[in-house]
């Protein structure tokens, strides 16, 4: 098994600040496996997952059975919760466990919808838990044996990359995704028949149950055309025209499929600019190979890796991360902005093949005076540093870079 570059963190959260742990994540990114090698970690601990009936009984006949089941008090017993909050009144049985047994046992909940909005409406675990993203594979933590935080990366813009290279690695996520099985199988037939079944029971079973929908089939419809939209600011009103549907169900749609990790967005940046785009985000695929177009995959692959950057260093508690892009009404764009703490540290342009430096880039760094800025292309062994207006840019190939990001 690949181990989770989430790990120390995950445990540090458990042992050291005496929290629990929410980690979620998209369906098949890994986190049941992830738990149980936490598991075989703490060497002693109980698993529950609330998709089975026979562990639905036990919670609802014995609520606190982990008592009974720790053998050696001398070491720390870890519980695992996954997909707890299907339970109806699970909010105030976590607290209920925690509340009690805090000091003697560590409380995993793992679950594929995003548990920090599951959480809202109450606040009665405010305080007890701290949540962090389970992400599918990256190449940064298939290849990289620490997890490069912020320090490692800006240390790389500052001073320069070394030249990397993780061409079979690149191309096995370029063509199977970063989810674990197909990765892992490296079989496009295997791929095929995983992406269905996901997609199918993402929407079919996790969604419908959770918002008791009866008419699936507009969702199912609305998730088959936002790979096509990919890459611009997407526009509600032309997804009005598409599916002949309500504004307001389409954007109820789209929060349920952000929120079961179908895919994310990226905000537009517009402070400082003047005819930035304000509003209209852009989307993202967590399964890149959904997209046929290679320009669109390309930069979906780097957004999923930038956006999984900014929200684990956030999530760490590095500093206050987001990812944006930046476009104005001349259309002139740069795909990706790192901000930390309302700074612009780095803009990123993906590029499929130019490995000319984007005349749009130069501009918009000059204009910010953002210190570096990226052009990261689809090909091998490309590494230039350069610098204009006292301000540096580097043109790299996508396998390097990405070694540098978690």
């Amino acid at each position: 098994m690949i181990k989770r570059n989430i790990e120390k963190f995950v445990i540090k959260v458990l042992t050291d600040y005496n929290k629990m742990c929410f980690v979620s994540g998209p369906r098949q990114s890994g986190k049941t496996t992830f738990a149980k090698m936490l598991l075989d970690i703490f060497n002693q601990g109980a698993y529950i997952n609330w998709d089975n009936l026979e562990h639905q009984k036990k919670i609802i006949k014995e609520p606190y059975f982990f008592e009974n089941e720790s053998r050696d008090l001398k070491k720390e017993f870890l519980v695992v919760f996954d997909e707890i909050h299907k339970y109806k009144n699970w909010k105030n049985y976590l607290k209920g466990c925690y509340d009690v047994y805090k000091d003697d046992f560590k409380f995993l909940v793992t679950g594929s919808g995003r548990l920090d909005l599951f959480q809202k409406g109450g606040d009665s675990l405010f305080g007890r838990f701290f949540g962090i993203n389970l992400f599918p594979f990256t190449l940064g933590e298939l290849e990289n044996k620490e997890q490069p935080l912020w320090e490692d990366f800006y240390n790389a813009l500052e001073f320069g990359f070394d030249m990397k290279q993780f061409s079979n690695t690149y191309e096995q996520l370029w063509n199977f995704s970063g989810f674990p099985e197909p990765f892992l199988k490296n079989s496009s037939t295997f791929y095929n028949l995983w992406s269905n079944e996901r997609k199918k029971t993402l929407i079919r079973e996790d969604i419908r149950n959770a918002y008791l929908i009866k008419d699936i089939s507009n969702i199912e419809i609305l998730s088959n055309i936002l790979p096509f939209k990919v890459g611009s600011p997407l526009s509600v009103n032309s997804l009005r025209e598409d599916l002949n549907a309500a504004y307001d169900s389409i954007k109820k749609w789209l929060i349920i499929l952000e929120q079961f990790y179908y895919f994310f967005q990226i905000k537009p940046y517009s402070k400082s600019i003047s005819r930035a785009l304000k509003k209209e985000k852009k989307v993202y695929l967590y399964d890149w190979v959904e997209i046929e177009n290679d320009s669109y995959r390309f930069e979906n692959l780097i957004a999923l890796h930038l956006f999984k950057s900014v929200s684990v260093w956030r999530q760490m508690g590095i500093g206050n991360f987001e990812l944006y892009y930046l476009r104005d009404k001349e259309k002139r764009e740069v795909d990706f902005l790192i901000v930390k703490d309302n700074k612009i540290e780095c803009m990123i342009e993906a590029k499929l093949n130019d490995t000319d430096i984007s005349k749009h880039l130069l501009n918009f760094q000059k204009k910010t005076k953002t210190p570096f800025a990226i052009q990261v292309v689809n090909k091998k062994n490309v590494l230039k540093r350069l610098r204009k207006n006292n301000l540096i840019q580097y043109i790299i190939s996508a396998d390097n870079l990405l070694y540098y990001l978690p």
